[in-house]
């Protein structure tokens, strides 16, 4: 129906302009239905429907109505990839991007993090979202939350932690819940479950034509029709794959997505299908995108051979670059012919008008001989024939006997999987501490009370209820579990959370995990004080052995490719923290892998020495360094003692794994993300360090010939000195949108701004001009500038005296390097020993400058954002200010895990 013709309540001409200047021009089945129901009047609504019906608008319908409110909107996705589209998307329609701005929009997936800590807009992966939810961040009760892709609550790994963040979003109250999620046949289980209004249709708007190509001919059907059809293919129906894919681009029936079991597989057929085309004058263009905006790796070759000839692979073992590359031809039509793993059915949309599915019984792994599932089936078949982008779509299918014919014919028959909780399919420690850290629960009976708020509970209840007996004893042998590990404690019937247990709480790791952390700090707290370098490969080889990868309850995966020794063989030669298990090659491979990975060695020597690809590698490390983030948390617990300095020193290895460099190569690196500079990645920011350049002076000082011999291209050199040159820091201050609302509400926001905009000495006296809203410490300018080479402040509390040399930078030199930062010791050198010494950076510090002063004892260096949230606490009544010179006053850097009161976010 076209949009100037409807009529509901709400849908008035604000409504109607903002979908006109996003192009639309009509609705859909069920965005219709969806405005029946009521959702831009704040209607709770569950929307079942079939893929590339529209149901994305339906959110957006909600997100408009909310803004308008004055309501926040939280936009939940089930993958990373998909929530780096929707940040995009969304920038474009509803951020700063858009024709008219209604909101700021955050992203928030634990690897990358955008916008304001409390953007009016966030988009966030499922199982961060619970992360921000326990920590405080959300507010659902006033807020707009539109749960994308819904129906992955059915996976065991992932299903049941979705399952407690809609139990806690159900339990704490929301502002509207819009679900959206594919058609499946008990979709009023999930309605009624979190008390919305249902919405269904089973009408696709892009028609989906489900072939069977089998004995030389084709039978058709139309999704959501049973009855099928004989269609002529312009002669016999081919069998072998590579002739089947030549038959449909002859009908003209591509792009096409041909679905593989194995990253093998898909390689193999790539470069054998590519060998039948030609070489086109778009594919090399596309070959020489490959060049300059990825580096090197083993794919490399094959991935340019057969991109000029319009074909390529998708698989795990492709590095972000090199994704991101396919990913744009594919967007932009340079692709004909994909050849991939499911790591390209994840709801992203992509022009596929064709999806091939050659095989329908699996042969390799623990599938071996199990046949595709009619849900996978039609995940993947979805992603042919999308909104927007073409008329019609095709899935075609090729069983290879009577047996796969018969379970062809089932997978494109209309009926739906009905989709059940598996919420117990998982250990009960981690939910239960984390309904105790988050005050969901604090007793056995208000956690069985949070339990019947559950999916597994409301289906259970009516099926067998007799199961449910058997919970309660299961949810007290877990609660004992965590009295025995000094997780929780108890007073009479009340269960209370420990430091240790809230720490844990807030790393998202299972708490067998933290136990064994635990163990290392205690243990190893003095070797790690003294020689944190020789205990990285043991803090790897931790990581990769704790019950996140090996455990029955794993929570990420590692890679495996062939029996490999030599990694055996050096980690045997290694001081390591946890046993090494001589029978588990799998955890041998993976941390020597992660262990070159970070310190810059490229990927295809680790690949050579490892087995282990430059994909997975990549993936590996974001795993690894997120369990590495949950150790920096645990050190900053008070019962294990560590210093400042061990977290800081953890924080950084955290850093290394991640970006796979060593401290020398991550301001470049992250720069050169941040800005997009073509192939500037790990391996080409380690050549710069091998030629001396290190920091981010360096990169403005040397000659553009010389760098870009270094670079291996010129738009590369050029593009990577426009990026240092136009930036005044590394990342964002996300923190600005909450400090500026806080600081309002004690009367300080206009002090609080001179200190976010001012540079030079105009900075060091708005600092201290807010320092002197708090009455109980006395503030001195020591440089008034009539002293020569004094520090800038002193700060005095009782028999506490900090010393405070300011520093800040112009967007020339964005990060304060060491010779800066450590000014305030050689300023400071006639004063008494016992006051600290702290520099104040704005707004950041370099990575030599952090490295330097994690293992530093008479110096604090601390970043502006992260000094205005200390003061900010004081202020707010929240924190005293005698615990904020203290931690102010610890050497290194100065981090806020270590600092108590509440944050500005949660105010």
């Amino acid at each position: 129906m076209e949009i100037q013709s409807v009529v509901a309540n709400g849908f008035d001409d604000f409504i109607k302009g903002t979908l006109t200047s996003w192009g639309i021009q009509s609705l859909t089945v069920i965005q219709q239905r969806a405005l029946d129901a009521g959702v831009i009047q704040g209607e709770s609504i569950f929307v079942s429907a079939p893929t590339s019906s529209g149901k994305t608008l339906v959110g957006e319908l909600a997100a408009l109505a909310g803004l308008r409110n004055g309501r926040q909107i939280i936009y939940l996705v089930s993958h990373k990839a998909l929530a780096d589209q929707k940040y995009l998307d969304f920038r474009q329609r509803f951020g700063e991007e858009a024709p008219i701005p209604l909101a700021s929009v955050g992203l928030s997936t634990g690897d990358r993090e955008e916008g304001d800590v409390d953007a009016q807009f966030m988009i966030a992966t499922y199982e961060k979202a619970l992360g921000l939810l326990l920590a405080g961040q959300l507010r659902p009760n006033d807020s707009v939350v539109i749960a994308d892709e819904l129906q992955i609550l059915r996976e065991d790994g992932r299903g049941p932690e979705i399952e407690t963040l809609c139990s806690a979003l159900r339990q704490r109250g929301i502002g509207q819940f819009i679900a959206l999620t594919a058609t499946v046949e008990n979709a009023e289980d999930l309605a009624g479950w979190m008390e919305c209004k249902m919405v269904s249709s089973s009408h696709r708007d892009i028609p989906l034509h489900q072939e069977i190509w089998f004995n030389g001919q084709a039978h058709a059907t139309t999704f959501g029709q049973e009855q099928g059809e004989l269609v002529d293919v312009g002669g016999r129906a081919p069998f072998n794959v590579e002739d089947v894919v030549s038959k449909l681009l002859e009908l003209d029936r591509g792009p096409i997505l041909v679905f593989t079991e194995t990253r093998r597989e898909a390689t193999q057929l790539a470069e054998s299908f590519s060998q039948r085309r030609p070489k086109q004058s778009r594919g090399i263009e596309l070959s020489n995108q490959l060049e300059l905006f990825s580096e090197p790796t083993e794919s490399s070759n094959s991935l340019r051979a057969n991109a000029e000839r319009h074909v390529t692979f998708h698989t795990a073992d492709l590095s972000p670059q090199e994704r991101q590359v396919i990913e744009r031809g594919i967007s932009e039509g340079d692709i004909d012919v994909c050849f991939a793993t499911t790591t390209l059915a994840a709801g992203v949309n992509f022009p596929f008008r064709t999806i091939l599915f050659w095989k329908l019984t699996y042969e390799y792994f623990e599938r071996k001989g199990t046949r595709i599932a009619r849900w996978d089936y039609r995940n993947m078949s979805g992603r042919a024939g999308r909104l927007g982008m073409h008329e019609k779509g095709y899935a075609i299918i090729l069983p290879k006997n009577q047996v796969e014919l018969g379970h062809a014919n089932q997978l494109v028959l209309p009926e739906n999987d009905r989709l059940e909780s598996r919420y117990f399919s998982v250990g009960l420690r981690k939910t239960i501490l984390s309904l105790l850290a988050a005050g969901l629960a604090d007793s056995l009976e208000s956690v069985m009370g949070f339990f019947r708020n559950t999916l597994y509970w409301y289906q259970t209840l009516e099926t067998n209820p007799v199961k449910l007996q058997a919970l309660e004893a299961k949810t007290i042998d877990a609660i004992n579990w965590l009295l025995d590990h000094r997780l929780i404690t108890k007073e009479e019937t009340e269960l209370l959370v420990t430091p240790f247990g809230a720490a844990t709480a807030s790393t998202g790791l299972l708490p067998s995990t933290t136990v064994q952390f635990a163990r290392i700090l205690e243990v190893y707290r003095n070797r790690l004080e003294d020689a944190f370098e020789d205990a990285i490969p043991g803090l790897i080889h931790a990581a990769v052995s704790s019950e996140e990868f090996i455990g029955k309850h794993r929570t990420r995966f590692l890679t495996f490719q062939k029996e490999e020794y030599e990694s055996l063989s050096i980690l045997r030669g290694l001081n390591l923290l946890v046993r090494l298990d001589p029978a588990n090659l799998q955890v041998a491979q993976c941390a020597h892998a992660i262990l070159l990975f970070s310190q810059g060695e490229q990927e295809r020597k680790i690949a050579y020495r490892t087995n282990i690809t430059s994909g997975n590698l990549h993936r590996l490390s974001n795993d690894v360094a997120w369990v590495l983030e949950g150790l920096q948390k645990l050190s900053c617990v008070p019962e294990f003692q560590c210093s400042q300095n061990v977290t800081n020193h953890l924080a950084m290895l955290s850093r290394m794994v991640r970006w796979g460099a060593p401290p020398e190569a991550l301001d470049v690196l992250r720069i050169a993300q941040k800005h997009q500079v073509p192939g500037l990645g790990r391996q080409r920011a380690m050549a710069l360090v091998a030629q001396g350049i290190t920091t981010l002076k360096d990169v403005l000082t040397i000659s553009i010939d010389k760098l870009t011999s270094i670079l291996r291209h010129q738009t590369r050199a050029e593009a990577l000195v426009q990026a240092v040159s136009s930036v005044s820091g590394i990342t964002e201050d996300r923190l600005k949108h909450a400090h500026s609302r806080v600081a309002k509400s004690v009367g300080v926001d206009e002090l609080v701004n001179e200190c976010n905009t001012q540079l030079g000495t105009p900075y060091e006296a708005a600092i201290a001009a807010l320092l002197r809203e708090e009455p109980s410490w006395v503030v001195t300018e020591i440089d008034d500038g009539k002293r020569q080479n004094d520090p800038d402040l002193m700060v005095q509390l009782g028999t506490i005296t900090i010393i405070i040399e300011c520093k800040t930078t112009q967007k020339k030199v964005p990060l304060i390097g060491k010779e800066e930062a450590w000014a305030v010791l050689q300023k400071a050198a006639d004063y008494d020993r016992s006051y600290k010494r702290v520099t104040l950076g704005k707004p950041q510090f370099d990575e030599t400058c952090k490295k330097k002063v994690a293992g530093a004892h008479d110096i604090t260096l601390i970043e502006h954002n992260v000094f205005i949230e200390g003061v900010l606490r004081v202020l707010l009544g929240s924190l005293s200010a005698q615990s904020f010179l203290e931690w102010l006053g610890q050497p290194g850097l100065s981090d806020l895990q270590r600092l108590g009161g509440k944050p500005t976010y949660k105010e």
